[in-house]
């Protein structure tokens, strides 16, 4: 990880160069040959960053995107098929907030109508 102080230093450096343009991963090798690996590997290939703070964001995000687990600010997950993909039960609606909401857990238990 790096150190408060090299990432000041980076982010100097960074704020060097033109963005106008914006400047992908690679864009910024060229342009900066000791760029760090460990950066650089964190960054998406083909995005056009128009910042260094908008280089050093996205190389926070990198986790989530490489666990599959960004899905936006708003995702839309229809929670019918979360279950029927063996996704988690209430993914979507929540019986909290949704009248008349149930909790499918997938199992044929929780399927079958209930006896009035």
């Amino acid at each position: 990880m790096q150190q408060p102080e090299e990432l000041r230093t980076l982010s100097n450096h960074l704020a060097q160069f033109d963005w106008t343009r914006g400047l992908t991963r690679n864009d910024i090798r060229a342009v900066y040959p000791d760029f760090p690996q460990q950066l650089y590997l964190l960054l998406p290939d083909s995005k056009r960053f128009s910042s260094p703070q908008e280089v050093f964001f996205a190389a926070r995000l990198a986790p989530s995107r490489a666990e599959g687990d960004f899905l936006g600010a708003a995702p839309i997950i229809p929670a019918r098929r979360s279950v029927e993909d063996g996704g988690p039960p209430a993914w979507g609606d929540s019986p909290l907030v949704t009248p008349g909401g149930l909790i499918d857990s997938g199992s044929a238990e929780d399927r079958e109508e209930p006896k009035i």
